[in-house]
């Protein structure tokens, strides 16, 4: 049998007062007595009773809800993100519905369409080149921050790492144990990563002094095993995958090539994962800090509904952690 929900009318009549009295109470309205908003709210809990999010939506013109979305689930990083995101929200009173676009501008339409059905209050989302203009669209009725990337020429703000320091610690610490042939697994160009990564390598390789070999790839463990077997088919000494999924492609590539990680060849990744800090050599990773991206951008796009006014981006700076896969020396 199913019980029907609590309403205020029913604590209202517990409680032997009006209903105008109880949504004053468990709104914590001070012109309510203290003993008496504490009455309303313990018979409340003890009723079960749960607001009407939809009524209280259509009251507020809030529903108190946040869209999400993002390329992949099942890559860590950017679930890694969406949990960030998600505890932050709920920390803030805030619900959120997350997504996955499948790095493809259909789905992202179709993700950021749904979202806008549900009066969602505001969208975190990666967003994907091909969709520039329906993104620029949406910004313009509904508060919009970006994460991971940004689009070139766009004015909607974005939450974004720096690869810069992470990338030139790495290939100091290479170049001081003597490495001058180094591999780099780079990401899609169609991407802001993809091209800003691959610039910070070849700006900094090239200011030590070293080879640089390039495969350009994509952010999956499939091109990072596929590429790491044709980088190592050219003897680097080093190799560098530029995101988390093409480092596990990397870690698997040289497991099945027998490559002896921190002996025979030196590897750094991307993102720093436990799975990273549990393999036989614990990887070196150039680390984006996802946690503090995802919980910076929820807090700036919350903030902006106060304000009215666009959410601000930020910028976050990447950090190397040295690890025993990069003890090789040539």
């Amino acid at each position: 049998m199913v019980t029907a929900p609590t309403t205020l009318r029913d604590i209202a009549r517990a409680c032997n007062v009006s209903v105008s009295t109880v949504s004053r109470a468990l709104a914590d309205n001070p012109a309510i007595a203290k003993k008496t908003r504490q009455l309303i709210q313990e018979t409340a809990k003890e009723l079960n009773y749960r607001p009407n999010a939809q009524a209280r939506a259509l009251k507020s013109s809030r529903t108190d809800a946040i869209g999400v979305v993002v390329p992949s689930l099942v890559n860590p990083f950017f679930a890694a993100m969406a949990a960030a995101i998600e505890d932050e929200a709920n920390q803030a009173g805030y619900a959120t519905i997350i997504t996955s676009s499948g790095e493809s501008s259909p789905k992202i339409t179709e993700a950021i369409e749904a979202l806008r059905a549900r009066q969602v209050d505001g969208i975190i989302a990666v967003p994907h080149i091909e969709a520039a203009e329906m993104l620029e669209d949406v910004a313009l009725s509904i508060p919009l921050l970006f994460i991971d990337r940004h689009l070139e020429g766009s004015n909607i703000p974005a939450v974004i790492s720096d690869a810069a320091p992470g990338i030139k610690a790495a290939l100091e610490a290479l170049n001081s144990r003597g490495h001058h042939k180094v591999g780099y697994l780079a990401g899609p160009q169609t991407t802001s990563t993809g091209r800003d990564r691959l610039q910070d390598f070849r700006r900094y390789a090239e200011e030590l002094g070293m080879d640089q070999i390039v495969h350009h790839g994509g952010y999956l463990h499939e091109e990072g095993f596929r590429g790491t077997q044709k980088l190592l088919e050219q003897q680097p000494t080093a190799i560098i995958a530029g995101d988390s999924m093409m480092t596990f492609g990397a870690l698997e590539a040289c497991y099945r090539e027998n490559v002896d990680i921190g002996k025979q060849l030196a590897l750094i990744g991307f993102d720093d994962f436990v799975f990273m800090r549990i393999q036989p050599a614990p990887v070196a990773i150039i680390d984006q800090s996802v946690e503090h991206m995802g919980r910076t951008a929820l807090r700036n796009l919350v903030q902006s509904f106060s304000a009215k006014s666009p959410p601000e981006g930020a910028v976050v700076k990447t950090r190397f952690i040295p690890r025993e896969s990069i003890e090789f020396t040539p």
